[in-house]
């Protein structure tokens, strides 16, 4: 095979990996989300409002767990009570808790013990495990301690679940930034993870695919009790998104929305805190195998660093010709590449709650993605994963 031929090869197979993926990537992107987007006003009458429990398990967040546990207590739905979990924590968030029980007899408050962690659960299954043992609704919403919902989400979603019956229904909050790097890394990090698991697939009952977002999770009881609850994710640390599974499994019906104007989270505080939290969520949500995290390798270095490498190419071949279709023809490509994954990239950051001109800083994001994505490999080469100030094993034992 001649050069030239070789060179024409490559670049119909790049065609296929750089402008046709990201045009078919895109499609599936628009396609999904208006899948996903199901919190669309007016939402149906309830008759009769079940009552609905409010879960807030919480380590070391005094400085946000107020904010959450007001914005949950300012609900305008009828009937429903909020426990906060402090789960062991070290600062000012079990007083948090405390002072704003004894304002308002809808919140009650469970603290959590240090030493009290059975061997084989995390933290945050087993603070949720002890709470709902004292639930009193016939619906659970386990909501994070670093989120901040709007006083119409639970309506929402208790409307639309109860009319459409689903029997979990999760929501993918606005994602708040508070720096450079949290605004231009974040939103990356929730667009791999809807590439890497299939999220909108979650909404079709012909798939095996499930997702939950446990930063707002709302479940029936008594599908939950009859998953197993949280004793049988234990050991999980991404137990949201192993409950949509065995949701799913066993026959009912979980679904994902778009919920960027009815709840906010900042996920991490320091970018340090970004490459460390999303290292733990690719490594829990692939129960701690490397082959999802590989092939979201793959499709970074390809299909979207590659846009970069054909362009420089085609300057290269424009210089040194081969022939006069050469340097015109990766130049070409490669700017249609480039332009798609951009413009998409907008619309992620865009849908996120970010500004979407941070597109255009895709280099620099993408090389911290991939940095993520080595030290999610590395996490699931040794196992072991600090969180919270714990650190486990594999076998999810803790070790400190």
């Amino acid at each position: 095979m001649s050069a030239q031929t070789l060179e024409w090869v490559l670049g119909g197979l790049y065609l296929l990996l750089g402008p046709a993926a990201w045009a078919l990537f895109g499609f599936g992107m628009i396609k999904g989300r208006q899948r996903m987007d199901l919190l669309q006003k007016p939402w149906p009458a309830l008759a009769d409002p079940p009552l609905v429990t409010i879960l807030v398990p919480a380590k070391d967040e005094g400085e946000r767990i107020g904010g959450c546990l007001r914005s949950a207590l300012a609900q305008d739905y009828p009937d429903f009570e909020v426990i906060a979990i402090d789960d062991r924590s070290t600062d000012q968030t079990g007083k948090v808790m405390d002072e704003l029980a004894s304002c308002d007899a809808r919140l009650r408050v469970i603290h959590i013990k240090e030493g009290s962690l059975p061997a084989g659960w995390l933290g945050k299954p087993f603070a949720l495990h002890t709470a709902v043992s004292s639930a009193k609704g016939k619906w659970f919403c386990f909501v994070d301690s670093d989120v901040v919902l709007q006083p119409d989400v639970v309506s929402g979603t208790i409307a639309v679940a109860q009319y459409k019956q689903f029997d979990l229904f999760s929501i993918l909050p606005r994602l708040e930034s508070g720096s450079f790097w949290e605004s231009l890394i974040v939103p990356l990090g929730g667009a791999a993870t809807s590439a890497m698991y299939m999220l909108p697939l979650t909404n079709y009952n012909e798939t095996k695919v499930a997702f939950a977002n446990g930063q707002y999770l709302c479940i029936r009881r008594d599908v939950y009790d009859a998953i197993g609850g949280h004793e049988a994710v234990c050991g999980t640390f991404s137990e949201d998104v192993q409950i949509a599974r065995r949701v799913k499994g066993m026959g009912y019906r979980p679904r994902l929305s778009v919920g960027t104007d009815y709840a906010a989270v900042r996920m991490y505080s320091s970018r340090g805190a970004v490459f460390r939290g999303w290292a733990r969520n690719f490594y829990g949500g692939s129960l701690g195998r490397p082959w999802r995290i590989l092939a979201a390798i793959a499709f970074t270095l390809v299909c979207c660093f590659g846009a970069y490498i054909a362009i420089g190419w085609g300057v290269w071949r424009q210089i040194h010709p081969v022939s006069w279709v050469g340097g015109i023809g990766w130049l070409a490509a490669g700017s249609i590449h480039l332009v798609l994954m951009t413009y998409f990239l907008s619309l992620m950051y865009s849908w996120s709650g970010n500004r979407p001109a941070l597109a255009l800083l895709f280099p620099l994001g993408g090389g911290s993605l991939l940095a993520i994505f080595i030290r999610s490999l590395w996490l699931c080469a040794t196992g072991n994963v600090e969180w919270r100030g714990t650190t486990y094993s594999r076998s999810m034992r803790r070790l400190s």
